[in-house]
């Protein structure tokens, strides 16, 4: 075929079908406000974290940390001009904790909602989006986020109605089975609305003939249409006097559209005076530069700026001195400059 015939057919097809469609790729991401979570998301300490326009899955077992990271997601979407949405199928949602950890609970900003079904759930979330887009309610480069706590919890309108004693196996199956058309719809709805959709879920076992192995709630739908899968658990942290203060969060991403898959980070959360949770981002990342070779260390010292310090010490001096971003710089290095 010559170029000339090559070219009037390419003619053709295009006046019948169109051209390509645009190609979308992963460009604009809210920071998850840990630079490691960050990287082992999007590849990227800085300018990286959730990506716009997606569907990502957070699993874990009860309080291990899920609605603190997604609630810590939200203060950064709102940092950047964004709309935060919760769907709370779960009823557990503390708002007053929320707006402790620093959280605008004010509309347009905030939405919170309590529906009674899957579907009223999902199709709250996507109206919001579409308004606010349609609307121009926030700048078009800002990002929205819709947290979904959790798809455990989540009833079937076909259940809804029912009396318990008249559950059966149908209803045992039905999360799995709507929620097999609904993330197709609502994958797309993201895409358009170019907004985050965070789906919190639990873990199941299920007893096997040797080994008991783990599931998720909704079948394996969230496993093909999510971006990004990131399964947390928990060690729990005691004091000196052996008394419980917090616990490690680890997170791995076990399924990655971004990236290399089953990479791994830590963050420790404590409870402060007040009895509020809080993630220790400085102390997480010094474990994280000591790991990664980045920080030099001689028995329970730490070098940092040529001088030696306890990690206790080094902590609080970043802390007063405001030193976070150099520690994510030198994370970003190979190594610390001298």
């Amino acid at each position: 075929m010559t170029k000339e015939t090559t070219k009037d057919a390419v003619a053709i097809l295009e006046k019948e079908i169109g051209p390509n469609s645009e190609i979308y790729g992963f460009d604009k991401f809210i920071d998850t406000g840990y630079a490691p979570l960050n990287k082992i998301i999007s590849n990227k300490y800085k300018d990286g974290g959730l990506p716009y326009g997606r569907i990502i899955e957070i699993v874990g077992e009860s309080s291990s940390g899920k609605t603190l990271l997604a609630t810590k997601f939200m203060i950064e979407v709102q940092k950047l001009g964004g709309v935060a949405i919760f769907i709370d199928w779960e009823r557990s949602f503390s708002i007053k904790l929320a707006q402790d950890l620093g959280l605008n609970i004010e509309r347009p900003y905030f939405f919170y909602f309590t529906p009674d079904t899957w579907e009223a759930g999902n199709m709250i979330a996507t109206k919001i989006c579409a308004i606010i887009r349609e609307k121009k309610i926030i700048d078009e480069s800002a990002p929205i986020i819709s947290i979904f706590d959790s798809m455990a919890s989540a009833v079937p309108a076909q259940s809804i109605s029912k009396e318990i004693d008249a559950y059966g196996m149908n209803d045992t199956t039905a999360l799995a089975r709507v929620a097999s058309t609904t993330l197709k719809v609502m994958n797309q709805r993201a895409w358009k609305t170019n907004a985050t959709f965070v789906y919190l879920n639990q873990v199941r076992t299920v007893p096997g003939a040797y080994v008991p192995t783990t599931s998720t709630p909704g079948g394996k739908a969230m496993e093909y249409q999510s971006s990004v899968r990131l399964f947390v658990s928990k060690k729990k942290l005691v004091d000196k006097e052996k008394k419980y203060c917090g616990q490690r969060i680890m997170i791995e991403a076990r399924k990655n559209k971004m990236t290399k898959p089953f990479q791994t980070c830590c963050i420790d959360m404590y409870y402060n005076d007040e009895n509020v949770p809080e993630f220790d981002y400085v102390s997480s990342i010094i474990d994280e530069l000591i790991a990664q070779d980045k920080l030099e260390t001689s028995g329970a010292w730490i070098v940092f700026d040529g001088k030696k310090y306890y990690k206790s010490q080094l902590v609080q001096k970043v802390n007063e001195e405001g030193l976070y971003q150099k520690l994510c710089d030198i994370l970003e290095n190979d190594k610390q400059e001298a």
